[in-house]
């Protein structure tokens, strides 16, 4: 059974960077058996704000004229959305209380956990292509889902590392890939977009770490820095069936 790394996208909930609810709805058209005059078909307009939701950002997203995800639906781009495709779950506590906010948590991953993961995990510390990143034990908020005030980001040694390997997607359970509020750079992102794409706020709860074969396509938004996405990991077992 593929595991499904976006949850089910509900009005209730909360945009993480202050934006209102990230996924609305509004009706068109109602099917009214009683009426010839509307189309016989519900139909409603939907509103994304993808940031607050599973999603791929290109460099776009924090530099100004850069390419947008349809720049990643070329032929020699496209592999960026699928194939082989890491997943590892760190283990311990390397959560670090915030001086200036008591509330917030900050776990960041250093270039040896990584490495260590990894040979755990395939039994060799090789950089692939696709690496998705999260936590044995996610820190959870109402929506069973990754609790914002835990932020897990990478260290900078830790991103140069990957984008010198030649990763392609980087994807975290986390709602961002850098913590620096209130200021107006974005170094990790920065230093993963020399390379990669990023995926952020993905349902990690119930994937085991290993190897899958990844299919991760956005909707392709002319123009988008980023783009909403449902996420599916396949065992290598699963694509192997007849």
């Amino acid at each position: 059974m593929p595991y499904i790394i976006s949850p089910i996208i509900r009005e209730s909930f909360k945009g993480m960077w202050g934006e209102g609810h990230p996924y609305q709805r509004s009706t068109i058209y109602q099917k009214d058996e009683s009426s010839s005059e509307s189309p016989p078909v519900n139909y409603s307009s939907y509103t994304l704000k993808p940031h607050s939701l599973p999603h791929i950002e290109t460099s776009a997203h924090t530099s100004n004229g850069a390419p947008t995800i349809e720049h990643y639906f070329s032929q020699e781009r496209i592999s960026h959305f699928y194939g082989r495709t890491v997943v590892l779950r760190l283990e311990g506590d390397h959560f670090k209380t915030l001086e200036t906010n008591s509330s917030i948590k900050i776990w960041r991953i250093t270039k040896d956990q990584i490495l260590s993961a990894l040979q755990r995990v395939t039994k060799r510390k090789s950089i692939p292509k696709r690496l998705i990143i999260t936590l044995k034990s996610i820190p959870l908020n109402n929506e069973k889902l990754h609790d914002p005030n835990y932020v897990l980001i990478l260290e900078q040694e830790a991103a140069t590392y990957l984008v010198e390997n030649g990763i392609e997607l980087y994807g975290t359970s986390w709602k961002s890939s850098d913590y620096n509020p209130g200021g107006s750079e974005r170094p990790i992102h920065n230093t993963l977009f020399q390379s990669a794409l990023i995926m952020e706020c993905l349902d990690l709860n119930n994937v085991p770490e290993g190897v899958y074969f990844l299919s991760a396509f956005p909707i392709p938004l002319e123009g988008a820095s980023e783009s909403p996405v449902c996420p599916v990991l396949y065992t290598y077992d699963e694509i192997g069936e007849d």
